[in-house]
């Protein structure tokens, strides 16, 4: 036994045989668990993944696999140097690998923590697809985005703190700071609580058509500071969100969220002249009401009103108000002239006209200058 203590307390190049013994056994143990995690646990857990009928474990696992295995060999080899005699003097290297091990090991949890965060973000957003989900899908982005960041904030000050800095110290600069650049920034924080409004009250989501004052166009992106918007004329307009939190927002496609299906409002005034008859008024009303009843491009679920409303400056107004069956642009507008066009006829047909702007003029007496004395108007070249 003494021959063997004295064996195991030989040095070579100020390293004893049982601490080179104790490194190689530590680095055998640690291939040796990675062997076995990756090949027998990871293998017995994915197996059992396939088995359910959800994928987010399948992913769990997926994106977990890697930095086990690379943390395992890590702080294997981590302890291996450890149990080795480091130098203190001149350069304290001991310590250093000590920091070195502990600042490892953070970097590889947060590492971790980012991947897991994408297979929640991805679950978000496969939740968000859903249209009788509550989350919104224009939103995740930033659910996701703001995740990773507090992770890699939190992640910074702990390595900071391990590092030997004041966490204190630094919040309280980071503090100084951030009053400062909220001062200088205030445009867009407001813009960033104007994205939170959005995010809580949903008036529109991604590919929603909307109308504002000053804008119209499809939603492309909901993004933290803007909402960019595809006009009609296919260009894009970046509208800051805090404008958008506090003006009117009329959303087009929300007809869509309602048990109408989709159903868009047609509403108009015709002004016929002054030269129609009550009997023609009557019947051209019946016809326009005839008309909305047999017309297939119009909702019959919905409100149809047809009727003789005003006396108007130069006309007798008609309104007209009905719904078309689809909110689609271009079929509303072929059911809007199709119905025109029949209303059109229907004037025709009962002599009545479309009036126009116009204005009479009446004279109840003409100045004896401009008669002849005998009470006729005087016949004048012109001049």
């Amino acid at each position: 036994m003494e021959h063997v203590t004295a064996l195991l307390q030989q040095e070579y190049a100020g390293i004893t045989l049982f601490q080179m013994a104790s490194s190689f056994i530590i680095l055998f143990f640690t291939l040796t668990l990675r062997k076995v995690i990756t090949n027998f646990l990871m293998y017995a857990l994915e197996r059992y993944a396939k088995k359910s009928k959800t994928e987010w474990d399948d992913k769990l696992i997926e994106v977990v696999k890697q930095p086990i295995n690379v943390m395992i060999l890590a702080y294997g080899l981590w302890l291996a140097i450890i149990v080795l005699p480091l130098p203190t003097d001149p350069v304290n290297i001991k310590s250093i690998v000590y920091m070195a091990g502990e600042i490892m090991v953070l970097v590889l949890i947060a590492w971790l923590l980012l991947r897991l965060v994408t297979v929640f973000d991805n679950l978000l957003k496969k939740k968000a697809s859903d249209p009788e989900h509550w989350l919104d899908i224009s939103i995740t982005p930033m659910i996701g985005t703001s995740i990773r960041i507090l992770v890699i904030i939190i992640s910074a000050i702990v390595i900071a703190q391990n590092m030997g800095y004041s966490v204190s110290g630094l919040l309280a600069s980071l503090g100084l700071g951030g009053a400062a650049v909220a001062l200088a920034s205030k445009d867009t924080l407001s813009n960033l609580f104007g994205s939170m409004m959005i995010v809580v009250d949903k008036p529109f989501k991604v590919g929603d058509w909307i109308k504002g004052t000053g804008f119209e166009g499809v939603v492309e992106e909901i993004g933290l500071r803007s909402t960019r918007i595809r006009t009609f004329g296919k260009t894009v307009e970046n509208i800051p969100n805090n404008l958008l939190a506090n003006v009117i927002v009329d959303n087009i496609d929300r007809r869509k969220d309602t048990s109408l299906k989709g159903v868009r409002r047609i509403k108009m005034t015709i002004g016929v002249t002054y030269s129609t008859t009550a009997t023609q008024m009557q019947d051209t009303i019946e016809g326009i009401r005839t008309i909305l009843k047999e017309d297939g491009g119009v909702d019959q679920s919905m409100t149809t009103l047809v009727y003789f409303t005003d006396f108007g400056g130069s006309s007798l107004d008609i309104f007209v108000y009905y719904f078309a069956n689809s909110a689609d642009w271009a079929y509303y507008l072929n059911v809007r002239q199709t119905v025109n066009l029949k209303i059109m006829r229907k004037l025709e047909e009962l002599r009545v006209e479309i009036a126009f702007p116009s204005q009479s003029l009446y004279l109840e007496s003409v100045p004896k200058m401009l008669t002849d004395g005998h009470g006729d108007v005087q016949k004048h070249d012109a001049i």
